[in-house]
């Protein structure tokens, strides 16, 4: 599994068809839309770690060689 990340999850409608939302990874900026909670899970699963976690990790590997 990814590391985990910051996401700002938006829901715009809930209706008895389900939910019209937007997951959005504060640091990338990548968006996902969902309209169901599986939908969402996935969603939160696909959106890139951040940018700064990929940079840490990286200098983290080179400092143990």
């Amino acid at each position: 599994m990814n590391a985990p990340g910051v996401y700002v999850v938006r829901i715009y409608r809930r209706s008895r068809n389900g939910l019209l939302g937007l997951v959005e990874s504060v640091s990338s900026g990548e968006q996902l839309p969902f309209r169901t909670i599986e939908e969402l899970w996935s969603a939160l699963r696909e959106v890139p770690p951040s940018r700064r976690d990929t940079q840490i990790k990286c200098s983290d590997m080179e400092d143990s060689e």
